[in-house]
């Protein structure tokens, strides 16, 4: 199960204790108006707190919240008139305020009206119950609006068109915007009373992916509902992208040499109650990595989950008295259900302490990592080739993958053709202490590197290393990875390699044998050069006949979904007919190709090279489920072939 990267209102960082205090300093604040900030850097868990806030205001009636995302209206209207009308319009909407009390939603509706044409932006949603002609006739009159307004023909043409709505929008009154900023709170403030409504709640996400100018306006518009009385609004937002946006509106101040104390400034008379979550320590990271692996194979709602949660959240709020989950308290709380969910365990064991520690404790870098992590594995079961991964393997590659990437492809170039590195098993027999030592000499000591004496011992087990090693077990955060478990020097890499292609081809590229790149590359030419070369695919051992057929594999699934007969299908066929034990992975293969849009050669051919009689069944099964689900052409083949056979 890949993990959903949307807020939620499921706590696993123990977020709700925050929550749960904005909801009390709101009651608390009365009828009086309140703002609070959310602040924390970017997949802090903001959005969730706001998820979480509103959950807990269920169910007091008394109370309503609602939503509001910048982001999702940049672009369409004016900010500030855009918050106004969504806040009107759900306010409505919840409180069915058009029946109990048209007048007061009628006046509101008439202030934002006006504020919305003389700003030029045009109708906003708005519909026809409350007397609003369409979008598209508004748009038209502002377009007449747009010439010599002394023509009283043309008012009064202009009027006739759009009848009595734009005489009570006021279009043609001597207004000024402050005016009817100051009628828009006086008649919002009358529709909150008569809604019974003790707290208004108005929750604002999103506001630092939205462009400078809309979240600054938007943030006016907030100022203006602070003259609510009973409004409390919950702000979430990265400070730095707040102080941005400031820096872009108000360019004059920085010229000043006000810098980040104008923005600071900006903000506090804006938020009167700011909180900052914080980044996840240590302790609460490695939790929440082992809470989102098991969330992966068990439902949120599953009671074994829930109890794991529940204790996690409970160590979390002191994380300095305890060690969080270990293996011990995972068996005890899952009991029987511990190994449905024991490869997850090991795998948040194993990657915990460094992934904890390279995203500095951020909640939705980590959730993405395990998601990449899940994904790879998926695409590697659906490709044909998940039995040759190991999820705790594929982890441990991908650690290394995204926080030392020189690291990686530096492995890849060190990774011989049978997938074994002999340098990094090399580095992890040395720092278990595994390598045969030698007394070093005293030139030699003198020639190691200061940073290296640590131990007599140490100096005598560097002589047995090679070069690469010597560099490797040097840089620290690389040995921290080395040492742990489990170990890779004796594991065949090249399918975790494979697995992770789709950022850069590191290692199939460099085919080190000049023997192997001559006998792909004749796999993937003509028919005739294919047969020329057929001593040489017979003279391969199984190791390198597999190796020549994943490198295959990889060539031919790249050419796209197999409409079209890709190169190398002959090649594959000359290489299993003399390497019968390829038999089964090139079944895997012929099933890797989208069944909708594979192309009628998939029918046939691969009676030269598929003898065995257990791998014939698995073909005539695949070309019973593609006799259902292929194009009519694959169909149409697939029943000449039945019938010639």
């Amino acid at each position: 199960m890949i993990l959903s990267d949307n807020e939620t209102k499921v706590d696993m960082i123990n977020n709700r204790a925050i929550a749960k205090t904005i909801v009390e300093l709101i009651i608390e604040s009365k009828d009086k108006p309140i703002s609070i900030g959310i602040h924390g850097d970017w997949g802090a868990g903001k959005s969730s707190v706001l998820e979480m806030v509103e959950d807990e205001f269920q169910g007091k009636e008394n109370t309503e919240c609602i939503k509001f995302n910048g982001w999702k209206h940049q672009g369409f209207e004016d900010a500030k008139i855009a918050l106004m009308s969504a806040i009107v319009s759900e306010l409505v909407a919840k409180r069915n305020l058009k029946s109990k009390c048209s007048d007061a939603v009628k006046k509101v509706w008439k202030n934002i009206n006006w504020l919305n044409v003389a700003k030029g932006a045009g109708s906003f949603a708005i519909t026809a119950a409350t007397g609003v002609p369409p979008i598209g006739l508004l748009t038209g009159i502002i377009d007449n609006l747009k010439g010599d307004l002394a023509d009283a023909e043309k008012v009064n043409c202009t009027i006739d068109t759009v009848g009595q709505y734009l005489k009570d929008s006021k279009v043609f009154e001597d207004t000024s915007t402050t005016k009817e900023f100051t009628e828009f709170q006086e008649a919002f403030s009358d529709l909150l009373k008569k809604s019974e409504i003790e707290k208004l709640v108005i929750l604002i996400d999103d506001l630092d992916r939205c462009l400078p100018e809309v979240t600054i306006q938007t943030l006016e518009a907030v100022r203006l509902f602070m003259f609510s009385n009973s409004t409390a609004f919950v702000i979430a937002a990265d400070e730095s992208m707040i102080e941005y946006a400031v820096k872009k509106h108000f360019p004059e101040a920085y010229d000043n040499n006000l810098s980040k104390e104008f923005s600071k400034r900006y903000l506090e008379k804006l938020i009167q109650v700011p909180f900052r979550l914080p980044a996840l320590g240590e302790i609460e990271s490695k939790m929440y990595i082992t809470l989102l692996l098991i969330g992966s194979k068990l439902s949120e709602d599953n009671e074994s989950f829930n109890k794991v949660l529940e204790t996690a959240v409970e160590r979390m709020k002191k994380p300095w008295k305890n060690q969080g989950l270990t293996v011990g308290d995972l068996h005890e709380i899952l009991s029987e259900g511990y190994g449905e969910v024991a490869n997850e365990i090991a795998v948040s064991t194993q990657i915990a302490p460094i992934l904890a520690k390279d995203t500095s404790g951020n909640p939705r870098k980590i959730k993405r990592f395990i998601n990449m992590l899940l994904l790879r594995y998926k695409i590697a079961v659906a490709r044909g080739f998940g039995d040759e991964i190991k999820l705790p393997i594929l982890a441990k590659m991908m650690l290394i993958e995204y926080f030392m990437a020189e690291i990686y492809q530096d492995i890849a170039y060190e990774t011989s053709e049978d997938g074994k590195c002999r340098p990094l098993d090399e580095l992890e027999k040395y720092l278990k202490g595994e390598i045969e030592t030698a007394k070093a000499t005293a030139s030699e000591v003198e020639s190691i590197d200061a940073k290296q004496k640590s131990t007599e011992s140490k100096l005598e087990k560097k002589i047995h290393l090679s070069e690469k090693c010597k560099e490797w077990s040097s840089n620290e955060p690389l040995c921290d990875w080395a040492r742990s478990e489990p170990s890779l020097g004796g594991e065949d890499l090249r399918p975790y390699y494979f697995a992770s292609k789709e950022k850069k081809d590191y290692f199939f590229s460099q085919i080190k044998s000049e023997k192997l790149r001559f006998i792909i590359d004749g796999l993937c030419s003509s028919a005739y050069f294919i047969a020329s070369i057929n001593d040489k695919i017979a003279g391969l051992t199984s190791e390198e006949a597999k190796y020549v057929f994943d490198i295959l594999s990889q060539k031919i699934l790249g050419q796209g979904d197999g409409s079209k007969k890709p190169d190398g299908i002959d090649g594959v066929i000359a290489l299993v007919k003399l390497h019968k034990e390829l038999q089964s992975e090139l079944i895997s293969l012929i099933s890797s190709f989208d069944m909708e849009h594979v192309g009628v050669w998939i029918c046939s051919g691969w009676d030269k090279c598929i003898v065995d009689e257990a791998e014939k069944q698995k073909l005539n099964a695949y070309y019973a489920i593609l006799s259902q689900k292929g194009s009519p052409f694959v169909k149409a083949a697939l029943n000449t072939v039945k019938k010639r056979g």
